[in-house]
């Protein structure tokens, strides 16, 4: 967004399905059927339920899933990063209810930026979404109430 207007090119953007580098104990092939191991294919709710046979609720908030999701993750922040700077990055979705995923996901960012940049306090930079489930019809009416 720029002076509170979405921007947009040709098509739509699609952040998640960016090229990752493989965890190196990660040897699932992943779920996207376009790319099969992007972002989206490692990353996402039923690419974790595939890899390891249980929805991600039902895995222990200490299972080794979370480090490696929390990797992942952190890959794409450092992407938007370097590209977008954008002033926060905002997580939302069904994975993202893991709560444990947050202190890790930052970790693994501080790890991986290795001070190339400066970001704000990595607490109020990588964070959830406010509105939890209710962010995508919020945003619906919101850009609806727009062009009234």
């Amino acid at each position: 967004m720029i002076d509170g207007k979405i921007i947009n090119g040709y098509g739509h953007p699609e952040v998640g399905h960016i090229s990752v580098k493989r965890h190196p104990e990660d040897t699932y092939e992943g779920t996207c059927p376009f790319h099969k191991d992007c972002l989206e294919g490692v990353a996402a709710g039923p690419s974790l339920e595939k890899r390891y046979g249980v929805k991600g609720h039902e895995l222990e908030p200490t299972h080794k899933a979370w480090e490696i999701e929390a990797y992942y993750l952190a890959q794409a922040i450092m992407n938007y990063t370097l590209v977008l700077s954008p002033e926060m990055i905002i997580f939302g979705g069904g994975v993202m209810k893991q709560e444990q995923l947050f202190p890790l996901m930052r970790e693994s960012y501080k790890n991986q930026v290795n001070g190339y940049v400066a970001t704000p306090e990595l607490e109020e930079y990588i964070v959830p979404c406010a509105l939890g489930d209710n962010a995508g019809i919020t945003g619906c009416l919101l850009l609806a109430m727009e062009e009234v």
